[in-house]
């Protein structure tokens, strides 16, 4: 009779075994696909920021061509505005290209998680360099502005309108948050070493 109850009563901690993992086997799967979900979300707020500098930095090329050549600017600060103007555009896309797939992310969480972590250390490498070359291309630009537009209205509006657009710029980085909308993944990196 004591074996018939021990026997009974493990019978009943494998079938509570059994249910206790069938839970932690949901509670995973949902738990994975809510990150899933961040993880989309997030991705396709970055590519549609890509897309738009992109098409942001080709329309700029245009009009810069056309507007500079037309204030007179010099040839050699139009050379070197589009030729800065084309390498950010395609630096844009090349820091992008893997994310501007379309991803279901049913494949490998991981290394989607992953990717996202590289661009943004190449986004903040990327930094290092934009910053001081826009520094010193405005500084140029005001130069230019000084010695080419006679009337000191439109000077003093062509440097409003740029200090603007600097501001805009910079806010729009900071807002943006590339570091923000990836530091949502980034649990999932320290959870995946905690794994292996």
């Amino acid at each position: 009779m004591e074996n018939n109850m021990m026997f009974r009563e493990l019978e009943d901690m494998k079938v509570q075994m059994e249910l206790l993992k069938e839970k932690l086997e949901k509670q995973e799967i949902v738990k994975e696909q809510h990150l899933r979900n961040a993880i989309k979300g997030k991705l396709g707020e970055i590519n549609r920021r890509a897309v738009r500098m992109i098409f942001v930095g080709l329309f700029a090329m245009v009009y810069c061509t056309w507007m500079l050549n037309h204030l007179g600017f010099s040839l050699c600060y139009q050379i070197v505005t589009i030729v800065m103007l084309s390498f950010c555009t395609l630096a844009t896309y090349v820091q992008h290209k893997n994310l501007l797939k379309a991803r279901d992310l049913s494949s490998d969480l991981v290394k989607e998680t992953f990717d996202l972590l590289k661009l943004k250390k190449r986004y903040n490498s990327w930094l290092k360099f934009a910053l001081p070359m826009i520094v010193v291309w405005c500084s140029w630009l005001a130069y230019e502005v000084l010695n080419v537009i006679p009337d000191r209205g439109i000077r003093l509006s062509l440097l409003i309108g740029a200090a603007v657009g600097v501001v805009i710029g910079a806010n729009d980085e900071v807002r943006a948050g590339l570091a923000g909308g990836v530091r949502a993944v980034g649990g999932v990196r320290r959870g995946f070493r905690e794994e292996t």
